[in-house]
């Protein structure tokens, strides 16, 4: 499995042990079609991949369609060797900030894994594409610290996620694709003509769920049937989970299953601003979890219930006079199990 961090660091303690620190460091990622190589500047240890495109470099103006951004450079590059390639042409991918040689790591890497995982895509399109979400990413501000409310409610879509995993061993893990809470979708999971909204409780005296919008109740012809998966978490110092570990617990069983998948997943994290390594302080152990279908009669507000002029509206639910709309959680999962 490619790990970009580790390559560098490695060429960068060769650099550093030779007595000609002038050398440039090279070291190969992959063998296959397209071959790619891990760089190392030995003046100023910046970054960089190269990507075989053969003997024919790219349209001109696919080269300046391609996503950039400040303190990175992206150029095709023509070589007549390069270790055993004669005669090719590379995308050349360089760090040319002196900060972030970390964040730099990670949109490399990012890049390597989705040119190993997507065989199907031209080489251009996934480069293309991976480029062009971690400039969105950039623009709208990069890695941050997710809100107290923020991370209750990723701790229950992944806490969803997991036991999904643990309760269809044998199928595709393909309950990521109907994912939608990262995406900022009207629901978090979406399938087919079904959804399911994930809500965390922290308080031990209420039943309280928030609703944050007219629309996320809304049934339609898409979207025939709702069912609200209520968490009952308690925050603990010594027992339960952190979101750090369950984020890593639920790529781990991806990746055991499927290596795209598993990507699209980081994707998705990566999308919410959320780094791994900063939310290992808290732990959350779930108490119960509770189930809701709310079809046409549960309590609700909608669009055509409020006065005119009035929207964005959002309202609580207290779930202690929502009994008769109690169902099995195990009617959710199978309601998503995937055939396959």
């Amino acid at each position: 499995m490619l790990n970009l961090k580790i390559e560098f660091e490695q060429m960068i303690q060769e650099l550093n042990r030779q007595a000609d620190s002038e050398v440039f460091k090279l070291n190969v990622l992959t063998y296959e079609n397209p071959v790619m190589f891990a760089g190392i500047d030995p003046v100023n240890h910046h970054r960089q991949l190269y990507i075989d495109l053969g003997t024919e470099a790219w349209e001109e103006n696919q080269e300046k369609a391609l996503p950039k951004w400040r303190g990175m450079s992206v150029k095709v590059e023509y070589f007549e060797k390069l270790f055993p390639l004669k005669q090719h042409y590379f995308l050349v991918i360089r760090q040319e900030d002196e900060q972030g040689p970390e964040i730099f790591d990670v949109v490399l890497q990012n890049l390597a894994e989705h040119i190993v995982a997507d065989k199907e895509e031209s080489l251009f399109s996934t480069v293309y594409k991976v480029l062009d979400r971690w400039r969105t990413f950039f623009q709208r501000g990069g890695f941050k610290r997710l809100s107290e409310e923020q991370q209750l409610g990723l701790f229950g879509e992944l806490w969803f996620i997991n036991e999904w995993l643990d309760k269809h061993p044998g199928q595709p893990p393909l309950i990521i694709e109907y994912w939608e809470g990262p995406t900022k979708g009207r629901i978090d999971f979406k399938g087919t003509r079904c959804g399911l909204e994930i809500k965390t409780v922290i308080d031990k005296l209420s039943k309280t769920i928030k609703i944050s919008n007219e629309n996320q109740l809304k049934l339609s012809e898409a979207v025939s049937s709702i069912y609200l998966f209520v968490c009952f978490l308690e925050q603990s110092r010594t027992h339960g989970m952190s979101l750090q570990d369950l984020a890593k617990q639920v790529r781990s069983k991806l990746a055991e299953r499927s290596e795209r998948i598993a990507l699209i997943y980081s994707d998705l994290l990566t999308d919410l601003g959320f780094r791994e390594e900063e939310y290992g302080d808290t732990l959350f152990f779930v108490e119960k979890t509770e189930v809701y279908e709310a079809g046409e009669s549960f309590p609700r507000l909608l669009k055509e219930h409020l006065p005119k002029g009035i929207s964005h509206v959002s309202y609580n639910i207290d779930l202690t006079h929502c009994s008769e709309f109690e169902k099995d959680p195990e009617t959710i999962y199978q309601m998503f199990r995937v055939e396959g």
